[in-house]
């Protein structure tokens, strides 16, 4: 059976730069100890790591290997969901897959493409190599990124309709992505979505129109509060009996 280690060294050869997750080596007063990056991932960005520095960690105590997004133009498109929502007062469980394929269909990806992670809270992560975006201030974003690192984007009303418990779309640039098979807190892990095993090839490369034709088609296009939220998606919440607001847990 495979280690962390061995996975680590797959996605090296793949061309990745490497980082390794270890709880007890992170600081316990910050945030996500089982996302964040044992290692000094800055310097990861734009020069290919050494593999001395891998075989350096301490991989013994690791729950879990990442990588450096923007170096070699290596990004991400990460779908969030709700992880409690009821329809009715009742719990209810949608099936994103199709709307899976409408993002792979978009992006001109196979449906089948076997860069797609799942992560233990339901969310997806769609990794591939794109051009930088050029816009400083994305349209409708949750938060206000001045730099070029992560741009949110609340899914509009045709979207909710049929999918009421996707939280929102981020587009991953610049900054740290956790790999399979991680895991959670929980010991729940990260995997992919089409495979049982990391891909033999390379993620593909998209051009960053289609991207954008995604999210045009997909997000509002509309003011925002000082917070980023969407004022009308806000209000459309608020006259949906079906969105219970004290079972949602973001």
């Amino acid at each position: 059976m495979k280690d962390i280690y061995d996975y680590a060294k797959d996605y090296y050869n793949l061309g990745f730069n490497i980082t390794y997750i270890n709880p007890k080596e992170n600081d316990p007063l910050k945030k996500k100890v089982y996302k964040a990056p044992s290692n000094n991932r800055i310097k990861l960005k734009n020069k290919r790591q050494l593999f001395e520095e891998i075989k350096s960690f301490n991989w013994a105590n690791a729950t879990g290997v990442g990588t450096v997004l923007g170096f070699n133009k290596l990004r991400a498109l990460d779908i969030d969901f709700l992880s409690k929502y009821k329809l009715n007062g009742e719990s209810k469980k949608i099936d994103i897959y199709p709307l899976i394929i409408e993002i792979l269909n978009h992006l001109h990806l196979p449906k089948d493409y076997e860069w797609v992670v799942k992560t233990p809270s339901n969310g997806y992560h769609i990794i591939f190599y794109c051009e930088n975006h050029e816009y400083e201030v994305p349209i409708n974003p949750i938060s206000d990124f001045k730099e070029k690192k992560t741009k949110a984007f609340k899914p509009n009303r045709i979207t909710l309709e049929r999918f009421p418990h996707l939280g929102h779309f981020e587009l991953r640039w610049d900054l740290h992505l956790v790999l399979p098979p991680s895991e959670n807190e929980y010991g729940d892990k990260y995997s992919f979505l089409n495979s049982t095993k990391i891909p033999n090839s390379k993620p593909n490369f998209i051009l960053i129109d289609n991207l954008y034709e995604l999210i045009k088609e997909k997000c509002f296009e509309i003011d925002c509060d000082k917070k980023g939220y969407n004022l009308f998606l806000d209000e459309y919440h608020k006259n949906h009996s079906y969105i219970d607001y004290n079972e949602i847990i973001i």
